[in-house]
């Protein structure tokens, strides 16, 4: 990809942000308005995965705008999408779900935030993950990071309450290879 696509490319995922400010709409919440996986909606934002002309003209359809708009840099992205009947409505019927809005982002426990968002990703998709894996997922990726053993806590109760499964591997080693010591790697129990 030469420079003026990833500058233009970022210009797109800023335009997401943007309609995402507007709507106040978190990427979970983004994600399901639209019915979308989280890691799409990532992927756009991280520019790893192009903004489809289908995908912008679902977004201005549901939106009530013109979702072509998104693709001319000229153009501004109206503020009139916040009051978009579809929108209203999906506030409504998901006012009980904080991980949906940015409103209730700082409100959002390690806990939900793993069982919302981060189980809902594709951070397991290829089975087991060391701790270390799932923090540098959740960076990069999610662009969220823990304080202390948040994380790790996390993780554990959400085998606790059995939506993941942990197993012991032996420790990965900074420089590569493996340990004797046994840690805990978690993967997706199967549906």
């Amino acid at each position: 990809m030469n420079t003026n696509n990833q500058e233009y490319s970022k210009a797109i995922a800023y335009r997401i942000q943007t309609i995402m400010k507007i709507t106040g709409l978190d990427v979970a919440g983004f994600a399901e308005f639209f019915k979308k996986s989280t890691s799409h909606i990532y992927g756009i934002l991280n520019n790893t995965r192009a903004l489809s002309e289908v995908f912008a003209r679902e977004i201005g359809d549901k939106l009530e705008f013109d979702g072509a708009k998104i693709f001319n840099l000229n153009s501004k992205i109206p503020l009139s999408i916040s009051k978009a009947e579809a929108l209203i409505k999906f506030k409504i019927d998901h006012k009980d779900n904080p991980e949906y809005f940015l409103s209730t982002k700082a409100k959002r426990s390690p806990n939900s935030f793993v069982t919302d968002v981060l189980l809902k990703s594709d951070c397991f998709k290829e089975g087991y993950k060391y701790l270390n894996e799932v923090a540098e997922y959740c960076k990069i990726e999610l662009n969220k990071e823990f304080v202390d053993d948040q994380l790790s806590k996390a993780l554990q109760y959400a085998v606790k309450t059995r939506v993941l499964k942990s197993t012991k591997k032996p420790i990965m080693l900074k420089g590569g290879g493996f340990g004797k010591r046994l840690v805990d790697v978690y993967y997706m129990r199967q549906k």
